[in-house]
């Protein structure tokens, strides 16, 4: 699909489903007025049968208002149910034509905490941030997907969990309804990382003093006693037994609740309790869907290994909600009175936690493994025209791609390139004037590059590489905090790089290194970048492990191409000025750059240039 259909048909399913939450608001508030109408009847008929004690005549009415009261709060459930989904349907089409739209503002999550002042390389390929390869990306709900999926980024699998994943992708990319449901189950989670962590936390660690399960057998000895004393009272007409004994639970429950609501209290409020109803309606997707690929199915066996994540989560919830009638003092007091009602749940949760809770924290990994996936399933699905690549360490080429274009970049403007890098231990120079398309050009390699070690297709016809990491120079600037200027930046960005390449060089088990540096040097005067870097490109073509392109405007460098024959290669990229306007294909080519434009560029923008001849 074209990302131009993919927009289109997002936007037809988005107001599609928002027509269908419209009419289901509608019939919520058709439901709410029966059913309020109901108990108006019921209410007044009832009052007008005891007032004139005329049930003959009244009582019918009043029945058939509760009949019709209890109709109309079964009728309120399910719509009342179906809005939030079907809400978060809307949104989820919503997103995705805006992905395909470039409407980033619409998307939540720019992923900007995962850039790393470690990794520049994040912030100069436009990983993370407004309008990165993240955002187009991303379709998960929970905190522990996003994380992950930033981690494969930022990280890559190795090459024997590329294929795999490519294959369970590839296979989520078909099942868009699996997709777009799973990921509206997921929006309704709404949950930050730090409350998720704290719950899996709170799981994990069992109850260390579980008092509830000590305090269950007299619980439950109070509870059979009062019950006891409430048959001899009905029995023999006695007012003391059942006093007696409720007032001896009641007192058990005042001196036991405050320890033993500090097991649950930050279970039971609704907004606190709906996360862990969702994360049940996703888990049970994923254990309802028959997987065909082996990493799917795999994935799918070892959540089910210890049973039904959805089951133990459901048990969970009816906790929760049992624990709930503490909201109303006099419910509880009802409840405990006559069951020792927070004893005997409490009891039943410390069960739960010591029964599941180790379990919690490798279910929601298994989950967030499911949303990862299906993200790039998604990613897949609304550009078929991307290619699978392949990442092997037995490519011919370090890097070779066909039709390679810049994935951020919309399709209408995109311009695509071959390549094939010479390999390792050899230089790419690329010249160009100025907006001819160089730093672009290293941004299209790297991108594609993470995008293939994360799993996911590229931008390309076709890509084979083998697996690399990535160092760059290419959006220097100054630091005034740490009182660098921004030569002195770039100086020290050029020796990360080189002592990134003889780390490589050091371990041969550890991944080549991907350089792309652009305009090396350019913050200092035209004698010294040159010798500067003439100097860093022979140091580079000293690394066995590394391979890499440097643009420049600087000419001259060409000339290593002539002192190491064969290992450094020339491509370019050029424009044309027809005295009005600047021109540009985008197109590589090979060999040296035959036109500049920087006079030209300050020609039309009305400054005089003084061109001496000569």
């Amino acid at each position: 699909m074209h990302p131009r259909g993919s927009a289109e048909r997002g936007r037809r399913q988005a107001a599609r489903y928002g027509r269908r939450l419209e009419a289901t608001r509608r019939r919520i508030a058709v439901v709410a007025a029966a059913r309020l109408g109901a108990f108006l009847v019921f209410a007044a008929f009832a009052f007008a049968a005891w007032q004139d004690d005329a049930w003959a005549a009244y009582g019918s009415i009043a029945a058939m208002g509760a009949v019709g009261f209890v109709i109309a709060a079964v009728l309120h459930r399910r719509p009342y149910a179906a809005a939030p989904r079907i809400e978060a349907l809307r949104d989820v089409h919503a997103r995705r034509a805006a992905r395909a739209e470039g409407a980033w503002g619409e998307l939540s999550d720019e992923g900007a905490r995962f850039l790393d002042a470690d990794a520049p390389h994040l912030a100069e390929l436009q990983v993370f941030g407004r309008g990165s390869l993240f955002q187009l990306l991303e379709r998960c709900a929970l905190p522990w997907s996003r994380a992950r999926l930033a981690a494969r980024l930022k990280a890559g699998l190795t090459p024997e969990e590329i294929e795999p994943a490519q294959a369970s992708a590839r296979e989520l990319a078909t099942a868009s309804a699996f997709r777009a449901r799973l990921e509206a189950e997921g929006r309704l989670v709404d949950i930050s990382e730090a409350r998720l962590d704290a719950f899996v936390l709170w799981a994990a660690q069992g109850t260390p003093a579980p008092l509830a399960r000590r305090l269950l057998w007299p619980a439950r000895a109070l509870v059979a006693f009062a019950w006891a004393c409430i048959a001899a009272s009905v029995a023999f007409g006695l007012d003391a037994p059942w006093k007696l004994a409720l007032g001896l639970n009641i007192l058990f429950f005042m001196a036991t609740s405050g320890r033993l609501s500090a097991a649950y209290l930050g279970l039971i409020d609704r907004e606190q309790a709906a996360p862990f109803i969702a994360l049940r309606r996703m888990f049970e997707r994923v254990e309802r869907r028959r997987f065909r690929t082996a990493g799917l199915v795999a994935l799918r066996a070892e959540l089910m290994r210890t049973g039904s994540p959805a089951r133990r989560i459901r048990r969970l919830e009816t906790l929760i909600e049992c624990l709930g009638v503490r909201a109303n003092p006099l419910s509880a007091l009802i409840a405990n009175a006559l069951l020792l009602w927070e004893v005997q749940v409490v009891a039943a949760l410390e069960a739960w936690r010591a029964e599941h809770g180790a379990a919690v924290g490798e279910d929601l990994a298994r989950l967030a493994e499911v949303e990862v996936l299906s993200s790039i399933g998604g990613f897949a699905a609304d550009h078929p025209t991307f290619a699978w690549p392949r990442v092997t360490v037995d490519a011919p080429s370090p890097l070779s791609g066909e039709g390679m274009g810049h994935p951020l970049i919309p399709e209408a403007r995109r311009r695509v390139n071959d390549f094939t890098h010479p390999g390792e231990g050899h230089l790419v120079l690329i010249t160009g004037s100025n907006m001819a398309g160089k730093s672009s050009f290293l941004r299209t390699l790297g991108l594609n590059a993470l995008l293939a070690g994360a799993g996911a297709p590229v931008c390309a016809r076709a890509l084979t590489l083998r697996p690399c990491a990535l160092s760059t120079s290419i959006q220097v600037t100054d630091a005034p905090e740490l009182g660098l200027s921004r030569f002195y930046a770039e100086v020290k960005r050029i020796r990360r790089i080189l002592d990134a390449c003889r780390a490589a060089a050091a371990s041969p088990a550890s991944p080549l290194r991907l350089f792309l540096v652009d305009e090396m040097l350019s913050g200092t005067n035209s004698r010294e970048r040159h010798v500067a870097s003439v100097s860093v490109a022979r140091q580079l073509l000293e690394q066995p492990r590394a391979f890499g392109l440097v643009t420049t405007h600087d000419l001259s460098l060409v000339a290593l191409e002539n002192e190491f024959p064969g290992r450094v290669e020339t491509w370019h990229f050029t424009d044309r000025f027809d005295g009005e306007a600047l021109h540009f294909d985008y197109t590589l080519r090979p060999g040296v750059a035959k036109t500049t434009n920087a006079l030209d560029v300050l020609r039309l923008e009305g400054i005089e240039v003084y061109d001496p001849p000569g």
